[in-house]
């Protein structure tokens, strides 16, 4: 069982890849640990941008009216 706010990371055998879950998501793999870390980082980095361009936004709409 994962842990809420824990970052767990993973090995598959199949894939030959690590991935990590981030509870409640899968959200970085890589062929190394470091790898998987580092597009965790990546996703990690664009959600927080996403979601401050759309506060952002709906910033600027309600200035409008």
């Amino acid at each position: 069982m994962v842990r809420k706010g824990t970052i767990n990371l993973r090995y598959d055998t199949e894939a030959r890849e690590y991935y990590i879950i981030w509870e409640p998501v899968v959200i970085g793999t890589g062929i190394t640990r470091r790898e998987a870390l580092e597009d965790l980082r990546t996703a990690a980095h664009f959600g927080v941008d996403t979601m401050i361009d759309l506060k952002l936004k709906s910033s600027a709409k309600r200035k409008e009216k």
